[in-house]
């Protein structure tokens, strides 16, 4: 295990920046940084990386989203945007499902496959999931140019539902959910658990896996499949990371392939931004910006997968 490396002076300054990056992008859209964190180390810092950078990378990234994620709970309870209730429902089904990951990770890496399976895993899954978040972009753009309300919209308040608030907690399957955050803004919606909580164990393991931090599945799952608000949803997925990470990044280190001198270069800067960025977000017109972020995922991702395949010579 690597605590300190003499880097270059420029390498500091580098993964300094690189922290920056990735602590403003992070806490913004509710993903703990590996969308970042893992091309970034791949195309700009393999020769740090040994002899197996891509289960290195992923692994390192990991516990770059430790500080990324701490850094942005922080901000985001000073904001008052995290739903603890759906946060605590879904850590119970992440951390499972983080810890089965970080096993099938260290398995995977155990089979010495010529390709690095690692990172075309991740390039395929980054490629898939832009395109999807692109998608439903545009659909949702084309939905309220027409003015289509659902029938789950049309009935928000508390007494919509009475037999479900009744119910103790253990078995409700919708949580009718009205508060306001630090700015005024005020939240009303109503979040349908089943079947978004199970998925939540999906997350946890990709997340795991490819060192994303499940945040990257966390935000649709809360947006589409529970109906949670995105603003709120960023903040409450990564509040979940916070807890589920720690999990994966233990098994990880196991091996000893977490470069932890990479990992305190980059939160340096992590924990700036990450700190930063959630107080502003209230004035930010998401889908714009989302937009854009996919396209630029989905080019990272293809050269990416590129250079592998190259070097692999397929």
């Amino acid at each position: 295990m690597v605590l300190f490396a003499d880097f270059q002076w420029w390498t500091y300054i580098a993964l300094f920046g690189a922290g920056l990056v990735s602590g403003a992008v992070s806490p913004t859209f509710g993903i703990g940084g590996g969308l970042l964190n893992v091309p970034i180390l791949l195309l700009g810092f393999s020769y740090l990386l040994g002899s197996d950078p891509g289960s290195t990378a992923t692994a390192t990234s990991l516990g770059v989203i430790l500080f990324t994620a701490l850094s942005g709970s922080i901000s985001y309870i000073r904001e008052r945007r995290i739903d603890f209730r759906i946060a605590l429902t879904f850590m119970i089904f992440a951390i499972p499902g983080a810890v089965s990951g970080g096993l099938f990770s260290n398995w995977l890496k155990e089979q010495n496959y010529e390709t690095d399976v690692f990172q075309i895993i991740f390039a395929c899954t980054m490629i898939v999931i832009a395109i999807y978040k692109i998608t439903t972009i545009f659909l949702q753009r084309r939905k309220k140019k027409k003015d289509l309300i659902s029938e789950d919209d049309e009935c928000m308040e508390l007494e919509c539902d009475e037999e479900q608030q009744n119910k103790p907690l253990w078995k409700q399957t919708v949580l009718y959910r009205d508060f306001e955050d630090k700015r005024g803004i005020k939240f009303t919606y109503k979040a349908k658990l089943i079947p978004g909580i199970f998925i939540a164990s999906v997350g946890g393991f990709i997340g795991a896996t490819l060192g994303l931090g499940g945040g990257i599945i966390y935000v649709p799952i809360l947006t589409m499949a529970l109906g949670i608000p995105a603003a709120i949803a960023t903040a409450t997925s990564t509040f979940t990371i916070l807890f589920a990470t720690p999990f994966a990044v233990g098994i990880r280190s196991i091996d000893n392939i977490i470069r932890w001198d990479i990992v305190f270069c980059m939160a340096a800067g992590t924990v700036i931004t990450a700190n930063i960025v959630p107080r502003f977000l209230h004035k930010i017109k998401s889908e714009f910006i989302l937009t854009g972020f996919w396209v630029i995922a989905i080019g990272a991702a293809i050269r990416l997968l590129i250079k592998v395949l190259t070097e692999a010579n397929i």
